[in-house]
């Protein structure tokens, strides 16, 4: 199992991005991402441009979507091989919406939730009235530049918290919202996503399971081990004892390097409650034992950003306990 960094929301000049689509994929092999979904708002033009020129993207992996773009709300839908009509939603209803999506094979995040809404930004902020969050994928909980220091992250945050701790399977997830070059003052976060092998099958798979984590930059190599299996993100574990295996690794991005980004706390929280801190630190493993009790266990790291100590770095998706 390898961690591939993979951006979920990025846009073009086919809806209101600056870059053309060729000039997003360049850009995005140039950061350092492994895999790239093109999400124009209701419109997959640019990924029907790029089936035409493949040699733009290289080894990267470049799938289908679109940011389904309402005056309600906006979601993330990725690798769907059919349009659902977005101009159906509504306020009430959109549950069924979400089920046709899924019923095609489509992944549904919802994008930016806490974003400002009217009249600046008519539909940005989510308010759709959804009844069953168990088909909903994923909530981007840090979007655009500098999200770790957006209150809308902390509102995000808490939102997809309340839902994991009323029994819901959802994941978090980043959104760089990629729309143009930015300052290299600003800094953006990226998902890190669990793969066996690299192919939009699998990709799909795992964000549906939930295995991956989002990060200011630092990487995390962690699965749990319990009665000789080893558990990835998103995958279920029994109740009883279980050993924790993490390890810290540096940051790829050359830009990201740049904010002074240092890991040197982990926690350890179930069913958000802190159970263990433990001191983690670059190029370090350690081995945690747990006693795991049902709903559900997660892991953060804290450091150094920015000059600033004890400042979230990673958050991961979790682990669930039956």
């Amino acid at each position: 199992m390898d961690y591939y960094a993979i951006e979920l929301h990025a846009h073009t000049n086919h809806s209101d991005g600056g870059f053309t689509t060729e000039e997003l994929l360049g850009s995005a092999q140039d950061f350092g991402y492994d895999i790239l979904t093109i999400t124009d708002h209701n419109t997959v033009a640019p990924y029907e441009e790029w089936k035409n020129n493949r040699h733009w993207s290289g080894d990267m992996l470049v799938i289908p979507g679109i940011e389904w773009t309402t005056y309600l709300g906006h979601m993330l839908v990725i690798g769907s091989k059919q349009m659902i009509d977005w101009r159906k939603a509504d306020r009430d209803t959109i549950d069924s919406r979400i089920s046709e999506i899924k019923g095609i094979g489509g992944i549904v995040g919802i994008a930016h939730p806490f974003s400002i809404g009217s009249p600046i930004c008519t539909g940005c902020r989510w308010e759709f009235q959804v009844k069953d969050y168990d088909n909903v994928d994923f909530i981007e909980l840090w979007n655009r530049v500098n999200p770790d220091e957006s209150f809308r992250s902390r509102l995000a945050y808490e939102m997809w918290t309340d839902l994991l701790k009323k029994g819901h399977r959802i994941s978090c997830s980043t959104g760089r919202d990629w729309r143009r070059i930015e300052s290299e003052m600003d800094n953006t976060a990226l998902t890190y996503i669990g793969l066996q092998e690299l192919t939009e099958d699998g990709v799909k798979e795992s964000l549906e399971n939930g295995n991956f984590y989002i990060t200011l930059g630092p990487r995390l190599q962690m699965q749990i081990e319990q009665n000789g299996r080893i558990h990835h993100l998103g995958q279920e574990l029994q109740v009883g004892v279980a050993q924790l295996h993490v390890s810290l690794e540096s940051i790829l991005q050359e830009k990201l390097r740049n904010f002074g980004f240092k890991g040197e706390r982990l926690v350890v929280i179930r069913n958000e409650v802190v159970i263990k801190e433990i001191e983690l630190k670059e190029n370090q493993s350690r081995e945690v034992p747990l006693t795991l009790h049902p709903g559900y266990v997660r892991l953060e790291l804290y450091g150094e950003a920015k000059g600033e100590k004890d400042r979230l770095l990673v958050i991961s998706n979790p682990f669930y306990v039956v």
